[in-house]
């Protein structure tokens, strides 16, 4: 089933859930940025990051798939792409379920980095979810 919100139609309500998310979140993002070799993301992120050794802020290309748990989807092509992303300006890139807790990505930050996930990046993610989905219709 397809989604709309802010009058654009997504593919799902799920895509269309997130990118409410992102608009609470403060994080820009673009949907159906260009393909990475065998991988099409869904959507393109950028949020601030703080941290005095990073550059402003971090970019992921991100994959939404309709699941509650990542744990069986580590061959997934998005997970491939740990700390960069070839051709592209991606710091990563990112798998995100069907809520804050399926989410998983991993970037340099500072002197280090690593895995990530959103609870990481969005203190109040829970109350933003459900604020995103009350905004997203659905459609046939």
């Amino acid at each position: 089933m397809a989604g709309i919100y802010n009058g654009i139609q997504f593919r799902t309500r799920l895509e269309a859930v997130w990118a409410a998310f992102f608009d609470l979140a403060g994080w820009q993002w673009s949907p159906n940025p260009v393909s990475i070799e065998d991988w099409k993301p869904d959507f393109k992120v950028t949020f601030e990051c703080g941290h005095s050794e990073c550059n402003g802020s971090h970019t992921l290309l991100i994959s939404v798939l309709p699941v509650k748990s990542l744990e069986k989807l580590a061959g997934h092509p998005a997970l491939s792409y740990q700390f960069t992303v070839p051709n592209s300006d991606a710091d990563g890139g990112a798998l995100f379920g069907d809520n804050p807790a399926a989410t998983e990505w991993v970037i340099a930050h500072g002197a280090g980095g690593g895995s990530e996930d959103l609870y990481f990046r969005v203190s109040n993610a829970d109350v933003l979810w459900k604020q995103a989905l009350n905004k997203v219709q659905q459609s046939c």
